[in-house]
């Protein structure tokens, strides 16, 4: 039997029961809320993301998750880890000197998660080596009106890139505050005892139904993140999280012009700063090549500048019934210096800087036409148009040594100013078609699609790319185009059960630095090779579960399984070169790997179970996944162990005040789930085990005005010592200081919010 048929074999085997299970607890528990009188409100969510069209989220097939700005204001959000911290399945990764990375979402990460904001691309992460690692942590929480994650593949939707699934940012409207007045605004202050900072940000909307405008203003000035220890020490056996102090600023602006009912024009403007000033004092005392680390400095700065046009218009012809044109243009660029004092024992005291930069602008348009007619007792939408986008990216890297007594510089091996890739122009081009079939009266719902895109690689060496890479091959052109399929199926069984279904394809191509990479170490004595024979990953999700809706109670159970193909590894060992006497390293493509995986959600209003329970809801999501690696037949590392959240919410009949409370339960994380390999011989290697562990977080509001509302949170109240496995925790117990990666005891959040 083929490795992709024992998969689903036991794909099918082990969800199939959760499933059934899940139905029959379900309408058992909560048969009395199907006839239950009270009224209350509606459970029905509109999203954008998974099909590119205002869909409730009841009616889409794939797992998507709404998280409201309600939602982010209450449970007091101030970054995108805090975001998705009870979204079982998905989790945001990073930390420390560089920041929050992207997110994870069913144990695929980085560049594999497509990450919008209103529709346009944020940069790609790119790391390289100690002193480099730009990351996607660019988005101001208070800009936005609500976050959707798409689960699993997506590329028929959005071209490469989606692979592992979607997250995006939608901005506030000036509309949704300015409620019949011409002017309206709010100013809300946010502290953080996790990293004491401080939050500032004002609002202002103005206008009319014809002309209406909004300005989020942002100031954010923070510390370190704390881990669970609080001490003074220095060198690799520090247990606080390293000394830091930062400033976000960001400046959104947003245009609203509708010169009559069908036509919107919307202008949106964004500017993101943010420093950060890092001691590093984990890094005092280290040997390198016999050189000691007397101190590291670091000073990283990033910069997101965001313009973007975007077009609406309702009007029936025979091609469409309303279309949309987005036009956007894009600028992300991280600068990252390192300082450091040394001791050379045969030179003395020396000074050195390390100066690393990556650039990344996108621009692009996206173009969409909706068109619906009858059919035999139903209704058909189709949606086409097209994709595309144009990044270039640059990368710099300098730096040198100097005697501290002198300033005589000193010789280095590695030949500065250097670039890790060369200049690189990636061109993408995608045309889309999907069709959303309702028949039976509504009742069954299919909705297939396919994408077909083309993408190209321009790369040019400029002199600093060679002068920096000596004997380094020219870098070379890329071609390819792929093909991803979606078939999404909903049956209504009833007015209330529903049964969904889902395959999707998803694919990557192939990073710009894995195909052109350039750098050699002659002091290290190795060198990593460009690929330009790399072929795009591929993606296979298949998805099936039932769903249970009323006026009180939303439930869904979902069971999954995604095949991948042609992973990519981005420093594979080549070998070692006889002639150049160097060990060489190359990206290269990996065999298939599988990730199958079970998910549940529910939302319940309590109050129709029991007057005496008016005002109250229950929340609770689960997820769990398993992952292997065919390539060695070893366990996926990026898969986050299985996790409960329960919440329970209370609200005061006049809505004044209200609080809620969140249980958080994560299983450990076994040896036997863990791949090992990179830490050495297994036989010689003792693997931390991630022990599992239950927190408790309390959130609280009050309404002391109509325009003054306070919002409270106290996170991990027990005080827990543990661990977030997607904090690089593949450590190796005998000889790893892995507490310094815990996570933070308890703490606290407080916002306060005037509006008017």
């Amino acid at each position: 039997m083929s490795y992709k048929s024992r998969c689903k074999n036991r794909f099918f085997k082990s969800k199939l029961v959760p499933l059934v299970v899940a139905q029959v607890v379900v309408q058992a528990a909560f048969s009395g809320l199907a006839s239950a009188q009270q009224e209350a409100d509606s459970l029905e969510t509109v999203v954008v993301t998974a099909t590119r069209t205002e869909k409730n989220l009841e009616d889409i097939p794939a797992s998507v998750s709404a998280i409201t700005e309600q939602q982010i204001e209450r449970q007091i959000a101030n970054n995108i880890r805090d975001l998705v911290r009870y979204e079982p399945g998905v989790s945001v990764a990073g930390g420390g000197r560089f920041g929050l990375s992207g997110f994870t979402i069913r144990g695929i990460s980085g560049d594999r998660v497509l990450t919008l904001v209103d529709g346009t691309p944020t940069a790609d992460e790119f790391s390289f080596g100690p002193f480099l690692s730009s990351r996607r942590d660019f988005v101001d929480i208070d800009a936005l009106k609500s976050v959707e994650i798409v689960r699993g593949p997506s590329s028929s939707s959005y071209g490469s890139n989606a692979i592992g699934g979607v997250v995006n940012f939608l901005t506030k409207q000036p509309l949704d505050y300015l409620d019949g007045k011409s002017v309206a605004g709010s100013a809300k202050l946010t502290y953080s005892s996790i990293d004491d900072s401080f939050n500032t940000s004002l609002l202002g909307a103005f206008g009319t139904q014809t002309l209406s405008a909004a300005v989020v203003l942002t100031q954010r000035d923070f510390s370190e993140t704390e881990t669970f220890f609080d001490d003074d020490s220095v060198g690799s056996g520090r247990l606080s999280e390293n000394p830091q102090e930062g400033d976000n600023q960001n400046i959104f602006a947003k245009l609203v012009y509708q010169p009559a009912d069908n036509q919107t024009l919307t202008f949106v403007a964004e500017r993101f700063d943010g420093e950060t000033n890092t001691d590093v004092l984990t890094a005092a005392n280290s040997v390198v090549r016999g050189v000691i680390v007397n101190s590291e400095f670091g000073i990283d700065e990033r910069e997101r500048s965001r313009f973007s046009l975007d077009y609406r218009l309702n009007y029936s012809t025979s091609l469409f019934d309303d279309l949309s044109i987005l036009l956007y243009q894009q600028d992300s660029d991280a600068l990252q210096t390192t300082l450091s004092e040394r001791f050379d024992p045969s030179a003395g005291l020396q000074d050195r800087v390390r100066e690393s930069f990556y650039l990344q602008e996108n621009t692009g348009a996206r173009v969409q036409f909706n068109k619906s007619f009858s059919l035999a007792g139903g209704i058909q939408t189709v949606s086409y148009g097209f994709d595309y986008d144009v990044s270039d990216s640059q990368t710099r890297r300098d730096g040198g040594t100097s005697d501290r007594l002198t300033g005589a510089p000193v010789f280095e091996f590695l030949p500065f100013p250097t670039r890790d890739f060369p200049l690189s122009e990636y061109t993408s081009e995608g045309l889309f078609l999907q069709s959303d079939i309702r028949l039976l009266d509504g009742r069954l719902g299919i909705i297939p699609a396919i994408r077909i895109d083309s993408f190209e690689l321009e790369a040019r060496a400029d002199e600093i790319f060679l002068s920096g890479n000596p004997g380094a091959p020219l870098p070379t052109g890329f071609d390819e185009s792929e093909t991803s399929l979606k078939l999404g199926i909903i049956y209504e069984l009833n007015d209330q059960w529903s049964l969904v279904g889902q395959y999707a394809e998803g694919f990557r191509a192939p990073a710009l630095d894995a195909i052109n990479v350039g750098f050699t170490n002659f002091a290290g004595g190795y060198t990593t090779l460009p690929n330009p024979d790399l072929l795009p990953e591929r993606g296979e999700g298949l998805e099936f579960g039932l769903r249970f809706n009323n006026e009180v109670l939303s439930f869904s159970a979902v069971a999954y399984q995604n095949d991948y193909d042609n992973f990519i590894e981005s420093l594979a060992v080549l070998g070692f070169n006889p002639f150049t006497q160097l060990l060489e390293f190359q990206a290269r493509n990996l065999s298939a790997a599988s990730i199958d995986g079970f998910e549940m959600t529910l939302l319940a209003d309590l109050g129709a179970l029991s007057s005496s329970l008016e005002g109250m809801r229950l929340r609770a999501s689960y997820a769990q996944a398993d992952g292997q690696n065919e390539e060695d037949d070893t366990p996926i590392n990026s898969i986050d162990p299985q996790q409960l959240v329960i919440g329970v919410e209370y609200q005061s009949p006049n809505q004044k005040w209200g609080m809620e409370g969140a249980l958080t339960l994560v299983d450990r994380k076994d040896a036997s789930d863990i791949d090992a390999s990179g830490l050495g011989d297994a036989a010689e290697v003792t693997v931390f085990e991630a022990p599992g562990y239950g927190t408790v977080d309390l959130f609280a509001y009050y309404n002391v005005s109509e325009n003054l509302r306070i919002n409270a949170g106290v996170f991990n109240v027990t005080d827990q010592r543990y661990f977030s496995w997607s904090e690089e925790l593949v450590q190796n117990l005998d000889t790893t200081n892995f507490d310094r990666l815990t996570q933070a005891g308890v703490n606290y959040s407080m916002s306060v919010r005037y509006q008017f």
